[in-house]
């Protein structure tokens, strides 16, 4: 059975039981949805060419996703019928799944850089993958993209939204929040995760055999929306939801970092060692600072890539 561990890439690993992440996740969907989508699940392209009997979501966390699809696409004049209809997400952590009101969706454990069931080759019209990048190392991503290319029908459609860290502005620009920035980029770095998303993404899927690129865009986020604007509530929305994960990034380092510290046998290395997790902990009570008084936003812009697999 797939599990967390110390050593686990992930940075919110530390968190993968605990009810309040969960919520987070289904916080941040629907931040996502409004803040940067503008509502849709779907790509336009997708559903105006293609069909939505079989969706699958790699990654799916709480299966927020697929219950809004659900509820949003099956049985409308576009979409498939509710009953006809096979929507599956999975994902390595059980724990995360909610029960969802709607019936058709089905959460499933599986590490998703590892070899599916026989049975899901080639079975589904869409295959959805949604912010890994503070979750798998370069060669871990290589793998779940080969596999999330496999589950696809001929003719069926990969879409890949990913968070990209560089990305990431504050409105007004924050020497602090360039340092925490700098912080969560060199942690990516100690982890082995992919440094540029962006780039990643579009050299990647040209190496996956039958699959065409036909749409890539980075999409702004909350109030890179319209930088010139005093912010609305969403953009609000947005920014917490951005300063939160910031918070949470660095919280991992220190509980990383901590039974280092603890283990360290030097009085110098020790010393050095809460020099830098103190650092952490004042950029931390900065982003709380900032969440209480609102004089910052957060804005970003997020890779988005839409393929599709060969007919043939």
């Amino acid at each position: 059975m797939a599990s967390f561990s110390d050593t686990e890439p992930y940075i919110l690993a530390y968190r993968h039981d605990k009810a309040e992440e969960h919520k987070r996740l289904d916080t941040q969907h629907q931040v996502i949805k409004y803040a940067i989508l503008d509502g849709q699940l779907i790509h336009p392209t997708i559903r105006r060419l293609g069909a939505l009997d079989a969706i699958a979501d790699l990654g799916c966390g709480t299966g927020a996703w697929l219950e809004d699809v659900a509820n949003t696409y099956l049985d409308s004049s576009s979409g498939a019928n509710r009953s006809q209809a096979t929507l599956i997400g999975f994902d390595i952590n059980a724990l995360a799944f909610t029960k969802t009101s709607a019936a058709v969706v089905q959460l499933l454990e599986h590490d998703c850089t590892q070899d599916f069931d026989a049975k899901y080759t080639a079975s589904f019209d869409v295959v959805n993958i949604r912010g890994l990048a503070f979750a798998l190392p370069r060669a871990s991503f290589v793998r779940l993209i080969k596999n999330a290319v496999r589950l696809l029908k001929p003719g069926g459609y990969l879409q890949w939204l990913e968070t990209e860290s560089q990305l990431w502005n504050p409105y007004p620009d924050s020497m602090e929040i360039s340092k925490i920035l700098g912080t969560i980029n060199a942690e990516r770095q100690d982890r082995d995760l992919i440094p540029d998303l962006p780039s990643f993404m579009l050299h990647q899927l040209p190496n996956a055999e039958g699959m065409t690129i036909i749409n890539f865009n980075l999409l702004p986020g909350g109030i890179s929306r319209d930088p010139t604007s005093e912010g609305t509530a969403l953009d609000q929305r947005f920014s917490d939801t951005v300063l939160e994960s910031m918070k949470l990034v660095l919280e991992s380092i220190i509980t990383r970092k901590v039974p280092q510290t603890l283990r360290a046998s030097e009085d110098r290395a020790i010393g050095t060692k809460h020099d830098a997790l103190r650092t952490i902990q004042e950029l931390i009570d900065f982003v709380d600072s900032i969440q209480e008084s609102g004089k910052l936003l957060m804005g970003g812009h997020f890779p988005q890539l839409i393929a599709q697999e060969s007919q043939e």
